[in-house]
């Protein structure tokens, strides 16, 4: 029989789980989720996004409790979770900044049959403008994306933020140019807007 003080073993927890056992899951997370967390948050540099991490991994570990098979480890099986979860978190990460770099290379050479086109030198003026009215740490993150090409990660480290961090900031940022342009009555051309909108 398998009690509070007993020794903590695999098989019988994942036995008493499959059987809906909220203790034997409490004892899994209790055993697993410092782990998890700390994996996480090396990797993806961001205490936030390694608390989602956890989070998401035991809600699957509950959801899946009928599938589980005793004979496999569970931590095994965690470990795997987590992994797949960083990586699909590193991955949005990557395609958010590839946007990024998008939206900052269509900023600097507005399409040709915009209805408002503006010489690129005005234009880059105009942004330069747009960028001092940014609150410092905006102003910081998005000329560390825009002029050393940095990663959500790596300007992370440099203002020591984290990437989710740097995401919101990033995005406040973007919001507020398009907002200056928009009080000076000049006309974002379409694509510019788009990628606004879809990607932040």
């Amino acid at each position: 029989m398998y009690t509070k003080d007993s020794t903590y073993d695999e098989s019988v927890l994942v036995q008493m789980l499959v059987q809906n056992n909220e203790h034997a899951f409490q004892l899994i997370y209790d055993k697993c989720h410092t782990k998890i967390y700390q994996a996480a948050k090396r990797l993806l540099k961001s205490p936030e996004l390694a608390r989602e991490v956890v989070q998401e991994v035991f809600l699957k570990l509950w959801l899946n409790r009928a599938t589980l098979d005793s004979d496999q480890p569970i931590e095994a099986w965690l470990h795997v979770v987590a992994k797949n979860n960083i990586l699909n978190k590193l991955k949005k990460i990557a395609v958010e900044w590839q946007a990024f770099q998008h939206l900052g290379a269509t900023l600097l050479h507005p399409v040709n049959n915009a209805s408002n086109k503006l010489e690129e030198a005005q234009y880059d003026n105009y942004l330069q403008e747009a960028i001092k009215s940014l609150s410092p740490q905006q102003q910081s993150v998005f000329l560390l994306a825009r002029q050393q090409q940095l990663s959500y990660i790596e300007i992370g480290e440099q203002l020591n933020l984290s990437p989710l961090t740097v995401k919101t900031h990033m995005a406040r940022a973007l919001q507020a140019i398009r907002k200056w342009f928009s009080q000076k009555g000049i006309v974002l051309p379409a694509l510019v807007l788009a990628v606004l909108f879809n990607f932040f």
